[in-house]
């Protein structure tokens, strides 16, 4: 019985993954590369390190800013973070998509975003049992997370993302490309991240230093230079902000004012 299940998961598994492969080959035919391309003016904030690392002015100026450029953006607190929102995301329509959360993964380890859903191992069993979801301790709290990992973005999400900018602002988001593939094969134009561990006050002044930059009519390539380059400093990790696909770096942000 048990031999058959694994090999039932197995097939599923597979199918799932050619799925994924045709969608995201029929998507690039659909959305060619372009450096203008428009896209919904709605923004969705998820702030899954909120209910550790509350930085309203950070919220607040951020929000501004892209207000201020025409978007409406939408505001996700810790408690919303949940498998369920991360799955239906790409089918909520909005054009930028950040992510203030909690991620791991170093080198070539898969990196994931930690979910403020707290684990359980009888919850989502496919998912785990096919590694779409992880289990995190982030270490500073007496719990472990869900996490979703770059197979539950290519395989689990709903629906496809509308030539979205997405930018996750935890560590090592862009440490390898997995994570970044995966977000572009749903639909993403571009995914922005760190290359290292990154401080929560850089993160957050570096995200509003991108913001303000982009809005002002820079481009990807100088708005993530200028955000990396004027962010507070550590001198420890010396992370930088980066950017996939590498040929986007002309791109920049349509405003509506």
């Amino acid at each position: 019985m048990r031999r058959d299940l694994v090999r039932i998961i197995a097939v599923l598994v597979v199918a799932s993954s050619v799925a994924s492969l045709c969608y995201a080959y029929r998507y690039s035919i659909w959305y060619p590369t372009s450096p203008t391309r428009s896209r919904p003016l709605t923004v969705a904030l998820l702030d899954e390190v909120s209910a550790y690392i509350p930085d309203p002015a950070f919220t607040d100026q951020v929000m501004a800013t892209l207000s201020s450029a025409g978007y409406k953006v939408d505001y996700y607190p810790p408690s919303s973070i949940t498998i369920q929102l991360l799955e239906n995301l790409p089918s909520m329509g909005y054009g930028i998509v950040i992510f203030r959360n909690h991620s791991t993964g170093f080198g070539q380890d898969s990196i994931s975003i930690v979910t403020s859903e707290t684990y359980s191992p009888d919850k989502y069993v496919f998912e785990q049992l096919t590694g779409q979801v992880a289990d995190v301790n982030l270490g500073i709290a007496s719990k472990d997370f869900f996490a979703i990992t770059p197979l539950f973005v290519r395989e689990a999400m709903n629906g496809f993302f509308p030539g979205s900018i997405v930018l996750m602002m935890g560590c090592t988001g862009l440490a390898n490309s997995e994570m970044a593939q995966a977000f572009v094969s749903r639909g993403a134009q571009v995914y922005v991240s760190w290359d290292k561990v990154v401080q929560a006050y850089r993160t957050d002044t570096a995200t509003s230093i991108f913001w303000q930059w982009m809005t002002g009519g820079h481009s990807l390539k100088d708005s993530t230079a200028a955000a990396t380059r004027q962010a507070a400093p550590d001198p420890i990790y010396q992370s930088q902000l980066l950017f996939y696909p590498a040929n986007e770096g002309s791109m920049v942000l349509l405003r509506n004012s």
